[in-house]
């Protein structure tokens, strides 16, 4: 039945109160603006080179601690998987990422240091840069590296830059050296087992850097502990919704359910930090002069 039907057959009175209510509903609908899907924030997630694994694994890997994240923030997380140093460069300087976790330090104390992003938290244990020689290797020193063939992870990377500040502080200059970039730490680990570079340069948190002595390999210098694994926020974030993601992870250790998140991310654990380890780290490696 029609309104024009029902109107015609109820006494006048009421259809015209009808009307006036079906109208005065009608108008108020109109008069509602269409509710907004909430878009997503953008967490990204960075292994570096110590690893080679590929964007399926890495949302695989990171699901458990996205969904902490994202209850703790009450809003909607996209996972980014991102290996490129350059463009998780590039995607901190334009603040794409609401949220950045990272194994690689550098671009991210360079987010803290110039694009107004704060740190969340840090993983509990620190990490190194590894100079590594075969067993039977006559150098004992990073001051012996002086012309040997020397491996190291992708030019200007972090852990090449580490290496680079490991050098200069022993007077060695890395672009005088006889140097062969690869970009997986595996890669490296398997040249050195062959014999096909004097020197290998990892990190302490790789698959190379934890077993390399266990396996009859020596480790001829260690960097200073450097922050690990640390997350931070962009200035899209409210004070309040950093501090609700900080307390949910430093929790994390605290439960069974926690502890198996960080195992699938291969985290013992975090701790709050602040901008100064990561300020300082900076002012140790020096200016990075690439264009970016």
């Amino acid at each position: 039945m029609t309104l024009r039907t029902f109107i015609s057959i109820v006494p006048f009175g009421w259809a015209m109160g009808l009307v006036f209510v079906l109208g005065a509903v009608d108008s108020a609908l109109a008069q509602k603006p269409a509710a907004k899907a909430v878009q997503p924030l953008l967490l990204a997630a960075n292994e570096g080179a110590a690893g080679n694994v590929d964007a399926i694994e890495i949302a695989l890997r990171y699901e458990g601690f996205k969904q902490v994240v994202e209850k703790a923030l009450g809003v909607p997380l996209s996972l980014v998987a991102v290996r490129d140093a350059k463009v998780l460069r590039n995607s901190v300087e334009t603040g794409a990422y609401a949220l950045v976790l990272s194994r690689p330090v550098d671009v991210l104390a360079e987010a803290i240091r110039a694009h107004g992003y704060q740190p969340v938290v840090v993983a509990k244990e620190t990490g190194q840069a590894l100079f590594i020689v075969s067993k039977d290797s006559p150098i004992k020193t990073i001051a012996q590296i002086r012309g040997k063939s020397i491996v190291t992870p992708d030019r200007y990377s972090y852990m090449w830059r580490i290496a680079a500040a490991m050098m200069r502080d022993n007077n060695i200059l890395i672009a005088q050296q006889k140097v062969r970039s690869m970009r997986d730490q595996a890669a490296i680990g398997w040249s050195m087992e062959n014999g096909f570079f004097d020197v290998g340069v990892v990190a302490s948190f790789s698959g190379v850097g934890r077993t390399w002595e266990k396996r009859g390999g020596r480790v001829i210098a260690r960097s200073r502990d450097l922050p690990m694994v640390p997350l931070i926020a962009s200035p899209k974030l409210s004070a309040a919704q950093i501090a609700r993601v900080r307390a949910a992870l430093i929790a994390l250790d605290s439960s069974e359910q926690g502890a198996a998140i960080l195992k699938q991310i291969g985290v013992p654990g975090f701790k709050e930090t602040s901008p100064e380890p990561f300020l300082e780290l900076l002012k140790w490696l020096g200016e990075l002069e690439i264009q970016k």
